[in-house]
């Protein structure tokens, strides 16, 4: 019995060390393409890195990964050596071998956590890509240590997760899902590869066995031959087992690469590719298609909220879309706060059917914060019609939506084609207007404020003109929104005070030039210095310059607003309201706000009947007694002159006083005597 017993642990120590022996000459037989693939991609990612990062810092990290990879060669020449004199030892091998695997881990874990915070998104999707491809080629080098091959993956693959969750952009969170999946996703196929390697080793164990006793034993070996069919079924199984593994794999990550992660709905690039599918149907069965394009008005506001809520209303908003939409509808998240559907809708009903829509999505929804109520803005262009495929519709839906977001209201509306007239004109604009700085096609024109009395100076306000090649003269109301959409309206008002300034020094005596400024002068901060350099560049007393702003200024961050004109007023420059009574006036702001003079709005002086005067005594009457000099524009009549300077106004500016003015005759326009007080 005892002799029993040592003969099988006798035996087992065999099978042990053999199975270590086919675990050694296992890696070591991959090292060299281990090594060949470690220099190419270190070399590869220090190259496309260089000119993003530090060189040294580079050279550095590459010179540790080529001196483990030295050393890793060392190992292998060791194992060469041990196999020529005989003397193995297969543990000490693997164990050699894992310690190398685990330091070159870390020397490419290294890479992401060192230089992906300062990557732009091309470059981390590169990192990540190397890694993924260094994790799964570890499978078959590192599967028979299975502690050691989880390890190494997640050296490679775990920073990349925690660096892409961080940066919180959902592109991102997608990537480190991704990448999460893939970590498990290998994990299972690396213990199903040891798996299968065993039980190869253990088959070629017995196989040799089996042969042995052959020699001896023919019914043995038929024997053997049932035992080794039998185990290359269940090896067959096994193999099956896996491939229908990874198709299942396979598809999963197909549906959320195509899926919307937030709400389940499909994505961009699924949506499009499957409309390219309907509008070709409905091309071949002469029937309509209808593509909504739907977004929440004034989303920014809800997500203030916080995520939570802003979340959970768009996922009300997912569910109520697919249970409004009828069957074989596309239902996406365009992304943010922007959906997109399809419809086949007999009769072409499109804007009843995206109204009844409309009033589906705002019905009340519950949150976290209460309950919240929400509208849309509705864009749809049909097919067929002016669009002849998929990227033409979403345009058009595009251009029908941006109306109403012009607008700032929800609501429906259908492409048609001038709307996208008016888009293309505003794009013109938008392209001349930048060279119109540069080409001199802009100049000034002057309007004449004039003094109801001697004891104040005279003032002139600049008007800004454009004089376009092919357009000819285009009005302000035009091009004025236009260089507010496109940021232009800051350089475009640099402009117009520094001219505006250097004329005003070309006039004689103690006029003033008067000069609109926009709100995103003040709010962008570069109207304080814009104003220093205009005085300091040409010379120009600042109480010869008169700042003039609109009532919108209140709408906006007021306390940044009076801390800009405050100092601005500290240089000695006047400061204006213009267009008053028209916006968002109010007493309290009035009294904040570090203004001398406001100009009362020519809406007030258009039909001077007993109210209409009497509103504008009041509006009088309260200037005067908050201290503040009064401008009324619009003054085209000589009732309305006789008027208001009975009133006791300051200044009257209008056609009846003069038309604008070209900058060459303002001069000869100062030198005469005031009409007012002739």
């Amino acid at each position: 019995m005892a002799r029993n017993n040592l003969a099988t642990m006798q035996g087992m120590v065999e099978v042990e060390q053999q199975l270590q022996c086919e675990k050694a000459i296992a890696m070591y037989r991959q090292l060299p393409n281990v090594l060949i693939f470690t220099f190419v991609a270190s070399s590869a990612l220090a190259l496309y890195f260089q000119e993003a990062t530090s060189q040294l810092s580079l050279l550095l990290w590459w010179g540790s990964m080529q001196l483990v990879s030295l050393l890793r060669l060392g190992s292998l020449w060791w194992w060469h050596q041990s196999l020529r004199q005989q003397h193995q030892n297969y543990t000490q091998m693997i164990r050699l071998f894992m310690l190398g695997a685990l330091v070159s881990g870390g020397v490419w874990a290294s890479f992401s956590v060192a230089y992906f915070n300062d990557a732009p998104a091309a470059q981390r999707l590169v990192i990540a890509l190397v890694m993924a491809t260094i994790a799964a080629g570890s499978i078959n080098v590192l599967m028979l240590v299975p502690w050691v091959g989880r390890l190494f993956m997640a050296l490679l693959i775990g920073p990349l997760v925690v660096l892409f969750a961080t940066t919180g952009a959902m592109d991102d969170l997608v990537v480190a899902g991704l990448s999460l999946a893939l970590f498990i996703g290998l994990t299972g196929f690396a213990r199903v590869s040891r798996d299968s390697a065993l039980h190869l080793f253990a088959a070629a164990r017995d196989k040799d066995r089996s042969i042995a006793a052959a020699l001896s034993q023919r019914d043995e070996l038929a024997r053997a031959k049932d035992d080794l069919e039998l185990r290359l079924a269940e090896q067959i199984e096994t193999l099956q087992f896996e491939i229908a593994l990874k198709e299942r794999y396979a598809q999963e990550l197909a549906r959320v690469a195509s899926s919307d992660p937030l709400t389940g709905l499909l994505n961009r690039s699924s949506f499009e590719r499957e409309l390219r599918q309907q509008i070709e149907m409905s091309r071949a069965n002469n029937s309509c298609l209808g593509v909504l394009a739907i977004e929440v008005l004034r989303f920014d506001v809800i997500e203030l909220q916080g995520a939570a809520v802003s979340e959970q209303i768009l996922l009300v908003l997912a569910d109520r879309l697919k249970s409004a939409m009828p069957r074989g509808s596309l239902i996406a998240r365009w992304g943010g706060s922007e959906f997109a559907v399809t419809m086949n809708t007999q009769g072409r009903k499109w804007v009843h059917e995206a109204a009844l829509l409309r009033g589906i999505l705002q019905q009340p929804i519950e949150t976290g914060a209460g309950v919240m109520r929400i509208d849309v803005m509705i864009g749809i262009s049909a097919f067929p019609g002016e669009a002849r495929d998929a990227e033409q519709l979403l345009y058009q839906t595009s251009i029908a939506r941006h109306s109403l977001r012009q607008q700032g209201t929800g609501g429906v509306k259908l492409f048609d084609l001038a709307l996208d007239v008016g888009i293309q004109q505003r794009q013109r604009l938008r392209r001349s207007l930048h060279s119109a700085l540069e080409a001199d096609e802009l100049s000034l024109v002057f309007q004449p404020i004039e003094p109801c009395g001697t004891s104040i100076p005279r003032k002139m306000e600049a008007l800004l003109r454009w004089d376009e090649p092919e357009l000819g003269a285009i009005s302000p109301l035009l091009f004025i929104p236009v260089a507010e959409e496109s940021g232009l309206i800051v350089p475009l008002g640099r402009w117009v005070l520094m001219s505006a300034c250097k004329s005003a020094t070309q006039w004689s005596g103690d006029a003033v030039v008067s000069v609109n400024v926009s709100i995103h002068q003040i709010l962008g901060g570069d109207l304080l210095a814009d104003v220093n350099a205009a005085l300091k560049s040409s010379g120009l007393a600042p109480e010869r310059l008169e700042i003039e702003i609109t009532e919108s200024v209140f709408s906006h961050d007021i306390d940044l607003v009076c801390s800009v004109l405050e100092q601005i007023r500290a240089l000695g420059v006047s400061l204006a309201i213009d267009d008053f009574g028209t916006g968002y006036s109010s007493l309290a702001y009035l009294r904040r706000l570090p203004v001398n003079i406001i100009k009362i709005d020519r809406s007030f002086i258009t039909d001077l009947d007993h109210d209409a005067r009497k509103l504008l005594l009041a509006i009088v009457g309260m200037a005067r007694g908050l201290g503040f000099r009064i401008v009324v524009e619009g003054v085209e009549t000589e009732q309305q002159r006789n008027l208001l300077v009975a009133m006791g106004v300051d200044y009257l500016q209008g056609y009846l006083i003069s038309r604008p003015i070209p900058a060459r005759n303002v001069a000869g326009w100062l030198s005469a005597p005031s009409s007012l007080n002739a």
